[in-house]
């Protein structure tokens, strides 16, 4: 089960880290919007919170919210 947890959230770190590329392109440009810039650090915590997640609780795991 701990395995399957594992590959659940590389899984979701990956598709978190490529949804925040073309956000932190825009803001290392200078073309951010303000709701993009929020965005991105929206993201950035997202993904800071799952890489605090310990897969050894599974399945007693709190999957933080996704930012939208």
């Amino acid at each position: 089960m701990r395995v399957e947890f594992n590959t659940s959230l590389r899984y979701i770190l990956s598709v978190a880290t490529q949804a925040m590329a073309p956000l932190q392109d825009a803001v290392d440009l200078g073309m951010a919007t303000n709701a993009e810039a929020a965005l991105l650090l929206e993201r950035k915590k997202y993904r800071v919170l799952l890489n605090r997640i310990d897969t050894s609780n599974a399945p007693d795991i709190e999957w933080p919210a996704s930012p939208n």
